[in-house]
């Protein structure tokens, strides 16, 4: 066997992406979807920072030559998301539309995860009929042979990104060579790994500590409703991993204020008989973000979110 190499900052993204695609091969065969068919919980989340108002589809896809993927047609949110083995987003699919990329088309490597999201908004039962309509289809099935990296080294470098958590942007580490710097990419490929480019998604996260009851008010965001956009607000634990039975709520969940802002709560009983409440313990370190999806424009939305960076979350 060779020797182990090294995880740095040059390498992290390959290296965490080389681990979430082992990972999945003990799930599902190459080529082949695994569904998670209930939203993601304490119990049976596998990444981190995950959603739970969407269930989740997984596949590691041979691309040695080509491959297609497709979705249905449908009115409740959808995507494949299609990462390298660099942890680039080399496409997406939305409903209804069909993809075919060729080795040419990825960074390096002969491998993609496809990260599906589905909206559970339409039902479970339909979510799961939308899930089993995904199709895969691919020239070749060769196996996914992971590089020896030094796991020591790996978990090191996640403890150091974590540490770098404040720094993050993920507009400019979710992407491309072209639309990411090499600094974002390693700290996304930590903090959000599998996280959609700016002009599909858009992410903020944020680190505080509970004072028992904390409130964090915002306007509605600017996103594209008429093509289901959405967003959902959402709290983990210092790790970045969901601790609480109900860490988050989705738009159509959420109250409005008189004025039309959104305020959400962080707390114990000292919340109790709130509207938007996420539970917390006094003292407790955590993070709290929200999730954009399909934004009405990526500058706007960028906008939006430095607004959120100026408001923070405060003791009520």
């Amino acid at each position: 066997m060779s020797t182990p190499e090294t995880v740095d900052w040059d390498n992290f993204a390959r290296a965490e992406t080389a681990h979430y695609l082992t990972e999945q091969l003990q799930k599902a065969p190459v080529n082949e979807y695994f569904h998670n068919r209930v939203p993601v919980n304490v119990e049976n989340q596998v990444i981190i920072r995950s959603n739970v108002d969407l269930i989740y589809s997984y596949a590691v896809v041979d691309v040695t030559e080509q491959a297609t993927f497709s979705l249905a047609p449908s009115e409740e949110y959808q995507i494949d998301q299609i990462i390298d083995e660099n942890h680039y987003v080399a496409g997406v699919v939305y409903p209804g539309e069909t993809l075919t990329l060729r080795n040419s088309d990825l960074t390096s490597g002969t491998h993609v995860y496809i990260l599906g999201r589905t909206a559970t908004n339409g039902g479970i039962d339909r979510a799961h009929e939308l899930q089993d309509l995904r199709r895969i289809e691919s020239a070749t099935a060769n196996p996914y042979v992971a590089p020896n990296y030094d796991q020591d080294s790996l978990v090191e470098m996640r403890k150091k990104i974590e540490a770098r958590a404040a720094e993050a942007d993920f507009s400019k580490g979710f992407g491309t060579p072209e639309s990411t710097t090499p600094e974002q990419h390693a700290l996304a490929a930590e903090l959000g790994w599998g996280g959609l480019p700016p002009q599909h998604a858009q992410y903020f996260q944020a680190r505080t500590t509970s004072t028992g009851c904390d409130a964090w008010t915002f306007p509605v965001p600017p996103l594209d409703y008429e093509h289901n956009g959405y967003f959902s607000v959402i709290k983990y634990d210092d790790s970045g991993w969901l601790d609480v039975d109900r860490p988050g709520l989705s738009d159509s969940d959420i109250s409005r204020n008189d004025d039309g802002t959104i305020t959400i709560w962080f707390g114990d009983e000292r919340c109790a008989g709130r509207a938007n409440v996420i539970e917390t313990t006094e003292g407790q370190e955590f993070f709290y973000g929200i999730r954009l999806y399909r934004p009405r424009d990526v500058d706007e939305t960028r906008a939006f979110i430095e607004q959120l960076r100026s408001t923070p979350i405060a003791p009520a």
